[in-house]
């Protein structure tokens, strides 16, 4: 190679360099247009609904395949948040049904 081809080889990679240089700054003055015209947060909100929208989509899908273990997840789900109250109603129907059951074997006397 000769000295000549050397520089006419460095003017076109100078002309690349320049050319890709151009496109860069290009590039960055449109994403700060859009980024003007439409907020990071903005973005952000957008993005979130539409991946909650496709979470929903497919929990719906899911969940009329599957609907036996869906229902028997709610119940599951609901005796759990109910697990008070239905345990006091439990004991209290259990405490009634004792009760009747010991004053009918043994009968109160009384004392004259």
């Amino acid at each position: 190679m000769s000295a000549s081809d050397d520089v006419a080889r460095l003017a076109e990679f100078r002309s690349l360099r320049d050319d890709a240089w151009a496109l860069l700054k290009l590039d960055v003055e449109r994403i700060r247009a859009d980024l003007d015209a439409r907020g990071v947060g903005e973005r952000i909100k957008d993005k979130v609904t539409d991946e909650a929208h496709d979470v929903w989509e497919t929990t719906l899908d899911v969940a009329s395949e599957h609907r036996g273990i869906v229902g028997a997840t709610v119940v599951a789900l609901l005796a759990w948040l109910l697990r008070g109250p239905i345990g006091d109603a439990v004991a209290a129907l259990f405490q009634n049904d004792d009760e009747a059951d010991s004053s009918e074997h043994h009968p109160v006397q009384s004392v004259e």
